[in-house]
């Protein structure tokens, strides 16, 4: 998160998400803390300002509510706190949430995952950045056509959930855990992988060009990339001004996770030198927690 550090001053402002305080420790406060925490103060003043000529019952019930809301914004910037600063906590927290959801069976989302992945026609020697838990792995059940498998994930509390989930779907094929960011997966061999999965991490990596340029060099020329990730919604629209007001909490408890146009990222980036095919979609999430990323594109890019 901390992208500029003094040693010499005590308040950084280092981008529009993050303040940095307190260098001797490199403490970091979000931004959004800061406004839940302001918002908390405001309410609190506020309902004193407008119901002091009010009968006392009015001002009793209004500081009740006023109290309640206060102190739920209050706790939610407290966690929110704790996480940003603690990356081990972080981690784990997003390791456990993924299996738990992203591990079970049926499900619209899943339909459409396993459809993208079933008509790419998989198989070969296969590199995914960001496997998470394993997620993609029940729709690789009875295929005999992966000869090889490297899943590059940094968060290593996914490592045993994913080797669990492979032994659980009868996957048969070696599988090689990278413990690495897709922007360090830099010493693989060239052209040297007949498939590169791209599903739900563009979100979360630092510079998505980069994940782009290694799996670009990984790929065998033919070769596929698979997408599919959440993106911005329509300009000027409600859930377009929604994902703006949640993007920076789900920043913090996402591991990293944030709202960009990756239609716009991926088809610059590709360019002419893959033969691309991109859609967009309204996945079929719930409402809560993830209304928010509902805006989807998939499709596959093949290089020429």
């Amino acid at each position: 998160h901390l992208q500029r550090r003094s040693s010499q001053s005590p308040l950084l402002f280092a981008d529009s998400n993050i303040i940095t305080m307190v260098c001797p420790c490199c403490f970091t406060i979000p931004s959004v803390i800061i406004k839940l925490l302001a918002t908390a103060s405001a309410l609190s003043y506020g309902q004193r300002f407008l119901t002091k000529n009010s009968n006392k019952w009015v001002r009793r019930i209004s500081f009740g509510i006023t109290l309640i809301v206060s102190l739920i914004l209050v706790g939610i910037g407290l966690f929110l706190l704790v996480l940003a600063n603690n990356d081990d906590l972080r981690s784990r927290g997003f390791a456990n949430f993924c299996a738990m959801q992203n591990l079970k069976d049926g499900g619209p989302m899943n339909e459409v995952r396993c459809a993208i992945l079933n008509e790419a026609d998989i198989s070969g020697k296969v590199l995914e950045f960001g496997p998470g838990p394993g997620t993609n792995f029940k729709c690789f059940v009875n295929s005999t056509s992966i000869s090889e498998y490297v899943g590059v994930e940094p968060n290593t509390y996914f490592k045993e959930e994913m080797m669990r989930e492979k032994e659980k779907r009868g996957l048969t094929f070696p599988l090689d855990f990278a413990p690495l960011r897709g922007e360090d997966y830099v010493d693989v061999m060239s052209e040297s992988f007949d498939v590169v999965i791209l599903t739900h991490v563009l979100c979360s990596v630092d510079s998505v060009e980069t994940v782009l340029a290694n799996a670009e060099r990984a790929l065998k020329p033919g070769g596929k990339m698979i997408i599919m990730e959440h993106k911005t919604a329509g300009e000027g629209t409600k859930l377009k001004m929604f994902q703006e007001v949640v993007g920076p909490i789900f920043n913090i408890i996402g591991n990293g996770c944030k709202v960009l146009d990756m239609t716009k990222i991926i088809e610059s980036y590709l360019g002419n030198r893959f033969s691309v095919q991109l859609d967009e979609f309204e996945a079929p999430l719930p409402a809560f927690p993830l209304l928010f990323a509902r805006p989807h594109v998939k499709g596959v890019a093949t290089k020429k």
